[in-house]
């Protein structure tokens, strides 16, 4: 009987490289993942029983947890449900600052991703570059929202309370500031040799396997489909 050339490993649940709670069961080739079997639920908490026993704005708090590096999106497709559902028109300017800070915040979340991905893969240096901007726009949310994280800032209706004075000028200055930092995150990955090796071609997903698999985002956007939902 031929022996397997394939190793079983076990990474997870608590593993430095997965920023969560995720178990895998791996077969690996040497440095090739052969298979990945993944178990999840570590972090089920029951979300939608709680809900069942909470008015809308108190199920509120619960959507900052479904994702707490994007607690803000999830506030906001949670009241755009609840204010379609009871027929609730909001001023525009509250549509605007909602678009907004749910933007800054999505940037921030990409921006963790990248760093910790890139660690993750020998390239350190990017990690204290995008932290750098990171914080900058936690900072901006915070003078806002009252909160770094899980702000419950979007409510049902418009928004908790109005931004103040010197939120618009942080803004418009980061945005001013942050195509150039972009400029030295692709030169920190593009240039680095080992980024490059580790990336390339590893794991490519076509147009059909992405959506046969319900794959979102950037990835679905890589693989040549040209759909956003924003």
């Amino acid at each position: 009987m031929a022996e397997s050339r394939y190793m079983t490993i076990n990474m997870g649940p608590q593993h430095p490289a997965t920023h969560g709670v995720l178990r895998l069961l791996l077969e690996l080739d040497g440095e090739i993942i052969v298979k990945a079997e993944p178990h999840i639920g570590y972090l089920h908490r029951g979300i939608e029983k709680l809900a069942e026993s909470m008015t809308y704005p108190q199920a509120l708090t619960l959507t900052d947890r479904l994702d707490y590096t994007s607690a803000l999106s999830n506030n906001l497709a949670y009241c755009l449900a609840v204010e379609k559902l009871l027929d609730i028109n909001i001023p525009k300017r509250a549509q605007y600052l909602r678009v907004l800070m749910a933007e800054l915040q999505r940037i921030a979340a990409h921006l963790l991703w990248l760093a910790t991905h890139a660690l993750d893969l020998g390239a350190m240096t990017l990690l204290f570059y995008a932290f750098r901007e990171r914080e900058t726009i936690m900072e901006i949310l915070e003078l806002a929202t009252g909160a770094r994280l899980t702000p419950s800032f979007i409510r049902i209706g418009g928004l908790a309370s109005d931004i103040p004075d010197t939120f618009l000028p942080r803004v418009k200055a980061f945005v001013e500031d942050f195509p150039k930092r972009m400029d030295d995150y692709e030169t920190l990955l593009t240039e680095n040799i080992i980024w490059k090796k580790r990336t390339t071609n590893i794991a490519p997903m076509s147009a059909e396997e992405c959506i046969q698999y319900g794959v979102t985002g950037p990835v679905l956007r890589a693989s040549g489909v040209s759909y956003d939902v924003r």
